[in-house]
Parts: structure tokens; C-alpha cells; sequence
């Protein structure tokens, strides 16, 4: 059966994201669009109206102006340009005011958007036409024999007709303009409706889709950190048979995976430890299973679910990928040697891992030289004298203490050096911690046991001239000092 694909949690969060934002997204769009789309069927509208009106003088001033031109015996061209006032109107060119209105017309053609007043501006133009015909007559009339009384008649007959059904027509064509401004307000309102209804709709699946992925989310999440908490207890009730469970979360499924080929490492060494004799190799198993301690993990994994409940996924993914790392180092293959570069990043991420608990009293600062990041150490060489500054130093000394963990090459040595300005010791206890490192395992109990077996595989790989000193005071701190000939390879490995 094909196993199913992991996802990470990112791509998790990404999706809970996805699925609140991108509807409500799509629903601002629509409302947006929606909005835009009204304003500027209103603002055309608008516009059309008030060109129109504006034309509304087109009337009075060319009844004025004909009348004074038949009254007066002038050319329509002598009776100004629009800056001359009489009685308060202006009079103007009739055969201009009629260009004007039909250029107008054309302007009103593209500004409407209803078929009726296509047809209204149409009939406009055309009665603009004769008005210029009846227009050419009356002048004729003007300039020519005719007589004042039916050039009056004309007058009334010909051109003022005509001039109130243009009149007329341009009013008619407001009120069309102004329904339809009506009828779209009543749309909008319709239309409003609808978006408003849409985005409650939009808001509470949105909402839904949140509570519901988050709540996918972390049971992804706690039940397999859960679970890996129950098998811990086994493990460290020293059921060895343990194994996690899947999970779907990837960094989940990493952890699980590395807790799994832990335990089943720890088995193997626990066997072997039965079996090998109490040389070096027996003691240096012995330290691995020392150093795999379930509290730590079962603290560990407690931390995660806590965090997870709280929400903090950065803290999770944080968390978890360092005690990932942690154990991937620690087991390295079953290798017996590793370069500074990977011993730095082993208690890099222990600390990282014991500063969720421990902020408020430690700090840490972890400095190598370049030039030896690629020198090969025995594995698992300094983390447990960081583990040891923590325990015996920062956690007995109240407030806050620093761990300091360097190391520089001194001629063809490396020197490592991990300091604490925690609790310390008197010197009747350093006395008795230099004597338990010294004494060999196989002839002392478990007091010091980490620090012990580092002394000692020291003197194994490399000889009686190096290995561990400590040196404390108490209240000051404590500072562990180790010495090794520098190697780029090494035939232990």
C-alpha cells in the first residue's frame, strides 16, 4: 500500500491562511468592483444631466435674439457672441447657438446610455435642421420686402415652435436621464443587499474553515506528540519495544522516526552492553544510554504540546526540528567520531532545547575557530559537560547564569573549554569530583558518570597526557578544560 504523503506544518498554515483569506479576498473584489461599477454609472449620469441642463438656455436666448433681429431689421450675425446682455438674457449667433446645441448633442449621444434618448437626440438634431432652414427664411425675410407683421408671424410660427419642441426635447431627455438614475439607485440598493449578504456568508465560512483546519491542525500535531510522550514513559521505564506512531506532519513524522530508531538503538545497546566487556567501547555505550534520557525527552515533547496548544507553530516547528537534530546526532550511524562543526551543532541544539525551559535563568554563548570546524573529536565530547554546567551550576545558582562554550587550536592541540559563573563548588567537592573522574568506571558507582567517561575515552584515543580538568569556586563558577591533539582524520572513526 502506497504510504501517504507527510505535510509540513507550514504548508498546514499556509492552507488555514488560504482558506480564511482568499474567499474573503474575492469577496472584497466583488465589492470593490461593485462599488466602482455604481460610481461611475453615477458619475455619467450625473454628467449628462448637467450637460443637458446647461443647454436648457438655448430657448430664451434664441427667441430673444430673433426677436430682436426681426424688431431691429439686423443680421442674426450683429447680434452678439454671448457677451452681450439685454434685459438679462444673452443674446447670441442663432446659427452658432445651433452648432453649439448640435455639437452638444453629439456629446449627449455618448453620454447616454438608454436607447430612448439615442432616439430623443436624434429627433433633436433633426429639429435642429429645420430651425436652421426656417432660420435662412426668416432672414431673407428680415433683409428683403417683408413686412414686420409676418415676419412676427413667421416668427411665432416657424422658429419659436420649434424652439420649445427643442426645448422640450432637452427636458425630456433630463427626465429619461434622471429615472434612470432612479432606477440604478434602486439597483444599487438591491445590489448592496446582496453584498452584504455575501460577505456575512463569506465571514462565516471563512470562520468555520479556520476553527475547523485549526483544530485538524493541532490534533496533527498534539495526539502524535501525545503518543510519543506515552512510549517515552516506556522507554524510561525500560520498555525498549516502544515505537511511536505516524503522524501527517512531516517535522512530526521526522521526530517520531528518530525516536523510533533511538529507542531501537537504545535495545541494541542495552544488549550489547550484557554481552561486551568492560573495555572502553562498553563504556562509551554505556554514556549514549546515560545521555538519552527520557525526562529530557519527556520534557521535551511536554514543552512542544504545550506550545502547540498555545498556539506558538514558529516555537513548535523551532522546537522540534532541534530535537530532531539532537537525536540525529547523537546517533550519527553508530560512528564513533564526528567533526567540532557537528559537536557545536549537537549542543547547539540542546541548548537551544533546554533554553524553552530555562530562559529565565540561563543564557549561552557558543564560540569555535574557523580553522578547526573540520577536526574530527569523539563524539558526544562536550554536550555532557554543557548538560553538567546546567544541572550543577545555573539550576542551583539563583537568577541568571551564562554557559560558555569555546574552543581554539593551541599549537597542535585543540582546547575546548565550557564555563559557567553558576552556583560552583567548595573545594572539598571539586577534591572529590576529581577523584570520581579519575577513578575508572568499572570501580565506581554513578556519581559524575558523564564527566568520568569523558575523561576517560580521552586517555583512550589519545594517551595518560590528556584529558579533563575542572576547576571551581564556589558562588564564582566552574570551568571544564579538555586538551586533544589536532586531527583532520582519524583511524577511530
Amino acid at each position: 500500500m502506497k504510504e501517504k504523503k507527510k505535510i509540513s506544518l507550514n504548508t498546514k498554515l499556509v492552507i488555514i491562511a488560504l482558506a480564511v483569506f482568499l474567499p474573503m479576498f474575492f469577496a472584497l473584489v466583488y465589492s470593490i468592483h461593485s462599488m466602482i461599477s455604481a460610481t461611475a454609472t453615477y458619475s455619467e449620469i450625473t454628467k449628462s444631466i448637467t450637460y443637458a441642463n446647461d443647454r436648457l438656455n438655448f430657448k430664451e436666448s434664441m427667441d430673444y435674439s430673433t426677436y430682436l433681429a426681426v424688431v431691429q431689421k439686423e443680421e442674426f450675425q450683429d447680434l452678439g457672441d454671448g457677451e452681450i446682455m439685454v434685459n438679462g438674457v444673452v443674446t447670441v449667433n442663432p446659427y452658432e447657438a445651433i452648432e453649439d446645441l448640435r455639437s452638444g448633442c453629439r456629446e449627449l449621444s455618448d453620454m447616454t446610455a438608454v436607447d430612448m434618448n439615442q432616439n430623443q437626440i436624434r429627433r433633436l438634431s433633426n429639429t435642429l435642421n429645420v430651425l436652421e432652414l426656417n432660420l435662412e427664411t426668416l432672414e431673407d425675410m428680415i433683409q428683403g420686402s417683408g413686412v414686420y407683421e409676418e415676419n412676427m408671424q413667421y416668427l411665432e410660427d416657424n422658429i419659436y415652435m420649434l424652439t420649445t419642441i427643442i426645448d422640450e426635447g432637452i427636458r425630456e431627455y433630463i427626465r429619461v436621464e434622471t429615472a434612470q438614475l432612479q432606477q440604478i439607485s434602486i439597483l444599487q440598493e438591491k445590489r448592496n443587499i446582496r453584498v452584504l449578504l455575501l460577505c456575512l456568508l463569506v465571514a462565516a465560512e471563512a470562520v468555520y474553515l479556520a476553527v475547523v483546519l485549526t483544530m485538524r491542525a493541532f490534533e496533527s500535531i498534539t495526539e502524535p506528540i501525545q503518543n510519543l510522550c506515552d512510549q517515552t514513559e516506556k522507554v524510561g521505564e525500560g520498555d525498549f519495544t516502544a515505537r511511536a506512531g505516524n503522524a501527517n506532519i512531516r517535522e512530526v513524522q521526522v521526530l517520531s522516526d528518530s525516536f523510533n530508531n533511538m529507542t531501537e538503538e537504545i535495545g541494541t545497546l542495552v544488549e550489547n552492553i550484557k554481552e561486551k566487556e568492560k573495555n572502553l567501547h562498553l563504556v562509551e555505550t554505556r554514556l549514549l544510554q546515560e545521555q538519552i534520557n527520557p525526562h529530557f525527552l519527556y520534557n521535551t515533547l511536554d514543552s512542544i504540546v504545550w506550545l502547540a496548544e498555545d498556539d506558538r507553530s514558529e516555537d513548535v516547528i523551532s522546537m522540534v526540528t532541534d530535537l530532531s537534530d539532537f537525536f540525529r546526532t547523537m546517533l550519527a550511524a553508530g560512528k564513533d567520531f564526528m567533526t567540532v562543526r557537528e559537536e557545536r551543532s549537537h549542543i547547539e541544539s540542546y541548548l537551544k532545547i533546554q533554553g524553552f525551559r530555562y530562559q529565565d535563568i540561563m543564557e549561552y554563548e557558543i564560540e569555535m575557530e574557523k580553522e578547526i570546524s573540520e577536526c574530527m573529536i569523539p563524539k558526544l565530547l562536550l554536550q555532557p559537560l554543557v548538560e553538567n554546567a546546567l544541572y550543577h551550576g545555573v539550576k542551583k545558582k539563583r537568577g541568571k547564569s551564562r554557559i560558555r562554550v569555546w574552543g581554539y587550536q593551541e599549537g597542535s592541540c585543540l582546547v575546548f573549554k565550557v564555563e559557567d559563573n553558576g552556583k560552583g563548588m567548595p573545594p572539598e567537592t571539586l577534591k572529590a569530583l576529581r577523584e570520581n573522574i579519575e577513578t575508572p568506571i568499572e570501580q565506581r558507582g554513578s556519581d559524575s558518570f558523564g564527566l568520568a567517561n569523558v575523561n576517560q575515552r580521552i586517555k583512550y584515543y589519545y594517551g595518560e597526557e590528556y584529558g579533563l580538568e575542572i576547576e571551581s569556586e564556589e558562588n564564582v563558577g566552574t570551568e571544564a578544560t579538555i586538551m586533544i591533539p589536532s586531527k583532520k582524520n582519524t583511524k577511530f572513526s
